[in-house]
């Protein structure tokens, strides 16, 4: 049976950018059937497949982040390049780049250059600070930027050093706006016939992720604070350790959970106690409050004291690592964990798509290629005869 059209099939998109934001915003588009052509340098490609841990020499963050592409080498400082790529994005619907402001146009290879080729083209620029304002020549990695945007102040201990976040989320996040971006560029091309520049940044992304700390401080001028795993606006609303050295989330996020909380906990008086019977209140004497919660934590094992919480109606969860939430009956449930056979690797496990469909199936289909491995592939599809393409061999123009 043959299966359902993805919403964007027949759409081609070629994926200039290396690393993480732009080939994340690449790779969802391609989840949803787009045809994406990654474009690699003729060194050793996308940085990322250095990334550790590897195995058996492929990267874990290049497998997962280019699944479902399709990969060609091409050197962009050689007029060759240059003009392959022109080609290239001729025909194409979209283009994504996340090099330096500038670079791109030094190549001769601008949306404004592109565009009066193929006026369609919907052209995605990433970058750290966007293409304008005072900073837009800035170089910007994911740590660097949620340094700069604030968010590294209010990560971490009360009173402790700033704290890098775990995840890469302004990265992942900016890939996920600018797949957005380009959806919508798409949509308005139906409407117009024309393309346009989509730009996108980790800064404008970090500033609206900061969101109701951002605009507490435009409206009262209060600066947020770090506070560990605490909430700024609710209380009791973070990790807890147990008499057993394991860690609970307890999010006792309005007035109702915590009056289901206390008496769980033996804390029953303080229910109506004044100073703890609004979350407004419980806020001003968090710390007192939270004291307390500690102390009564502290003699409880983990799994027992989670189980009082269920049958009380309050919600809380084990603090798990990686290992424990891959390993969940609820993750496989949700296809969180795909499988596709790599020409290398074998059959693999890549994380899977995050959002459902119930008429479509978005999903991995082909594994991340490896370097180079459909250049004559896509040479070929866009005219390059073989004898074209064993000159640009000979001139390093691809590998």
């Amino acid at each position: 049976m043959t299966p359902p059209a993805l919403s964007l099939e027949g759409i081609r998109v070629v994926d200039c950018s290396r690393v993480l934001a732009g080939p994340f915003c690449a790779m969802l588009l391609s989840d949803l059937g787009a045809d994406v052509i990654k474009v690699e340098d003729t060194g050793s490609g996308d940085e990322s497949r250095t990334w550790p841990p590897h195995k058996d020499g492929e990267s874990a963050a290049f497998l997962v982040i280019n699944r479902n592409k399709r990969d060609m080498t091409l050197d962009l400082k050689t007029p060759e390049g240059v003009e392959v790529l022109k080609r290239l994005a001729g025909r194409a619907d979209v283009l994504i780049e996340n090099f330096r402001t500038g670079t791109m146009e030094s190549f001769g290879l601008g949306y404004d250059t592109l565009a009066a080729d193929n006026p369609g083209l919907v052209y995605a620029s990433v970058s750290a600070f966007g293409r304008t304002g005072p900073r837009k020549d800035g170089a910007g990695y994911e740590a660097l930027m949620q340094a700069f945007s604030g968010i590294m102040s209010i990560t971490g201990e009360p009173d402790g050093a700033p704290v890098r976040a775990g995840v890469s989320f302004l990265d992942l996040t900016t890939g996920i706006f600018c797949a957005f971006g380009i959806v919508n560029a798409l949509l308005h091309r139906v409407k117009t016939g024309l393309g346009q520049r989509v730009d996108g940044s980790l800064l404008e992304t970090a500033v609206t992720l900061l969101n109701y700390h951002a605009e507490g401080y435009l409206l009262t001028g209060a600066i947020p604070k770090a506070l560990g795993s605490s909430h700024p606006s609710l209380s009791p609303y973070r990790t807890f350790k147990c008499r057993d050295g394991q860690w609970i989330f307890i999010a006792g996020a309005n007035d109702r959970f915590w009056q289901r909380l206390a008496p769980a906990l033996g804390l029953a008086h303080m229910v109506e106690d004044p100073r703890f019977a609004r979350n407004i209140e419980r806020v001003k004497h968090r710390r007192e409050l939270e004291s307390t919660l500690e102390a009564a934590i502290g003699k409880q094992d983990r799994e027992p004291l989670l189980k009082i919480l269920e049958d009380a109606g309050v919600p809380a969860t084990p603090v798990n690592n990686v290992e424990q939430v891959m390993r969940d009956p609820q993750t496989a449930a949700r296809d969180m964990i795909e499988r596709v056979v790599h020409p290398r690797l074998g059959e693999i496990p890549v994380v899977g798509t995050p959002v459902k469909f119930s008429r479509m199936k978005a999903g991995v289909r082909r594994s991340a290629p490896l370097l180079g491995e459909h250049t004559d592939e896509i040479l070929g599809e866009h005219g390059y005869t073989a004898d074209e393409i064993r000159a640009f061999r000979a001139k390093k123009v691809v590998v």
